[in-house]
């Protein structure tokens, strides 16, 4: 008894609880609140722009918290390397580190020969960028060698053989690696034992000799000392120089960005510029190749367990090694055992086709991009095929913009959300009044095609309709004019004829004159009637000159998507207050961001006759103002939403 009438509270509390917590839910969501217009939102958020020191201010101030701070933003090396978690990366940067310097070796070797330079040069370009990025560079995987476009080799029996051999052989380990990857506690590194084994079975076998297959032959011992550059080889060479910039950093920021994303780090692209730079800089002084990041090594690097750039560190310090002494121990590594182990490491990037059907249903601007890169890559060469994609990517954001998604926004009932009408069956326009969006920022690319969207989809011929109301005004202005001259004409000669009427005094006599005052009389009040009718304020009315009048009397442009304003669309936006005022429309503005305000005051948008009083916080709160406004003749009855 006593544990039942102990469980009996806890279980009525559990059940109020419950209840509680199902009322919450279930409760309605009510907010009290004047309605706010901006010159309100102003004062009462306390808005004021925000102070503080400019910028540039800040480059010229020194301190010791500045100077270290600057120091790691420009060396990353010291800022990370101090935490490297030793035990967990150590070991797996050593492996990718060999793995990618074997590689480095022999293609640098390849790339050296195609460029028609001693071999040993393309050893340099391996060695003094890497390191020099190892320092400077943010990103962890990418590895910065030189990349030459290589020749197709000629199809020797031997040499496919062997290249076909280790690329199963690379294909296995990397099976195996996926099914024991939860039981190994590293990656087997398939690409170091299939080099190493190569070089023996080469040297032991005599590949070269008996079977004709290329390797990478004697590799010179040494370094050479610094050279300054020529400066007399710089017009010649800036074009081409700053095309392998461009080409370069774009591919290194973005391989970065991949591996970035992919890893859970962020990559700087500034300081990767300065990384690149200052790589380039150094090595040109030690007589090296251009370099940039290589995809295939960067591949490598990452499927082998390399974590940072200790493994570029390490690959560069195995490559000064072989530079200085242990060159003559790969002299028979075959070359065609390299150009497999590229192949199945860029295995991921040659899947990236598959991605055209995902982008299909995806995106398929973004596919269009892609096929005009991959095109334009294929038939105009790299660095032309990135300018034209670049500019076909900036030619569309243009065009985008220029075909936004327009909509004519009803009231969810009994909310304050306004969705477009013809997506939610049960939005409803407010009675009387209208409110247009644009998904897109309106500027001048556009600004045209926003206000012809916005006449169209309000109903109305505004440009027609303003069109027959000036006609009809100057007609009315021209007759008032016509009046007046002819009172002016029969005035004296009505005025004569009275007088001498007067000397007679028979019967007809006073008949003619009665009718000749009347006369006068019936002119003079026809031209004060038109003179009162140009002056009533009734009189230029589109239901007193017998035009259509609009069905709503307010709109409201929800500006919600504008991230900036240009003049262009300053004047845009004055031209569509004065166009619908001339209909007999009030404008109101919606759901400006803070930063457009501003630069709606620095364009001095607002004035007399366009006040901040016209600009409202949300679209619900332009709507409840503009039904307060009391209407003359309104049209029907008008609800008004209580939340």
């Amino acid at each position: 008894m006593g544990l039942s009438e102990a469980s009996g509270p806890r279980d009525t509390q559990a059940l109020l609880a419950t209840t509680e917590a199902m009322e919450l839910r279930r409760r309605d969501y009510r907010v009290e609140r004047p309605v706010l217009d901006q010159e309100k939102l102003e004062e009462l958020g306390h808005w004021g722009l925000a102070s503080g020191a400019p910028q540039w201010r800040t480059w010229f101030q020194c301190s010791h918290a500045r100077a270290r701070a600057l120091l790691l933003q420009h060396l990353p090396v010291l800022a990370w390397l101090p935490q490297y978690p030793v035990r967990d990366w150590l070991l797996g940067d050593l492996l990718s580190g060999l793995s990618v310097a074997i590689m480095q070796l022999p293609q640098g070797l390849a790339y050296a020969l195609l460029a028609g330079l001693p071999p040993v040069f393309g050893l340099y370009s391996s060695f003094y960028p890497v390191f020099i990025y190892f320092l400077f560079g943010t990103s962890r995987h990418i590895s910065v060698v030189l990349e030459v476009c290589q020749k197709l080799p000629q199809a020797v029996a031997g040499t496919v053989v062997t290249a076909v051999v280790a690329g199963v052989v690379l294909v296995l380990v990397k099976l195996l690696n996926g099914k024991l990857q939860r039981r190994l506690p590293l990656p087997i590194p398939g690409e170091l034992l299939t080099l190493i084994g190569a070089t023996v079975i080469s040297y032991g076998v005599d590949l070269k000799h008996r079977f004709r297959v290329d390797v990478v032959g004697n590799i010179p011992a040494g370094l050479v000392p610094p050279v300054a550059p020529n400066l007399q080889l710089f017009v010649k060479l800036v074009g081409n120089a700053f095309t392998i910039a461009v080409v370069g950093f774009a591919i290194a920021i973005s391989l970065g960005k991949i591996f970035g994303l992919r890893h859970g780090y962020r990559v700087d692209s500034n300081q990767e510029l300065v990384a690149l730079g200052l790589s380039n800089l150094i090595g040109g002084i030690f007589q090296c190749f251009p370099v940039s990041c290589s995809m295939s090594r960067s591949l490598v690097q990452e499927s082998t367990g390399g974590n940072t750039q200790v493994a570029g560190a390490v690959s560069s310090l195995f490559i000064l090694i072989i530079i200085v002494k242990l060159g003559e121990l790969f002299q028979d590594l075959p070359k065609a055992v390299l150009a497999a182990t590229i192949i199945v490491n860029l295995k991921g990037m040659l899947l990236q086709f598959t991605d055209i059907r995902s982008l299909w249903t995806a995106n398929r601007v973004d596919l269009l991009i892609w096929l005009v890169t991959f095109v334009a890559t294929i038939l105009l060469n790299l660095d032309l095929g990135l300018a034209v994609a670049v500019v076909f990517s900036l030619l569309l954001v243009v065009v985008r913009t220029q075909l936004p998604h327009y909509s004519v926004l009803g009231q969810v009932p009994d909310t304050d959300i306004y969705r477009d009408v013809a997506e939610y069956s049960e939005a409803r326009e407010v009675p009387g009044v209208k409110v247009f969006r644009s998904s897109a920022t309106v500027y001048f690319a556009n600004a045209e095609l926003y206000s012809d969207a916005l006449k169209q989809r309000c109903g109305v011929d505004v440009d027609q309709l303003i069109s027959q109301k000036k006609k009809l005004l100057r007609k009315q202005e021209l007759k008032l004019k016509q009046l007046q001259k002819k009172l002016k004409k029969q005035g004296p000669a009505a005025k004569g004829t009275s007088v001498s009427t007067n000397v007679n005094t028979g019967d007809g006599d006073i008949e003619s004159k009665a009718k000749q005052v009347s006369t006068e009389n019936e002119l003079e009040d026809t031209a004060a009637n038109d003179q009162e009718e140009a002056k009533a304020p009734d009189a230029s009315t589109l239901r007193a000159l017998g035009l259509p009048q609009p069905d709503f009397h307010s709109l409201v442009l929800d500006l919600g998507a504008l991230s900036f304003v240009d003049t262009v669309c300053l004047k845009s936006l004055k031209n569509i207050f004065r166009d619908f005022r001339e209909i007999e429309v009030e404008v109101y503005m919606a759901a400006c961001h803070t930063p457009v305000v501003t630069q709606l005051e620095a364009g001095h948008f607002f004035d007399a006759s366009i006040t901040k009083q016209h600009l409202f916080a949300s679209v619900h709160d332009a709507v409840i103002f503009v039904l307060q406004q009391p209407r003359a003749n309104p049209a029907s009855p008008v609800l008004v939403t209580k939340l």
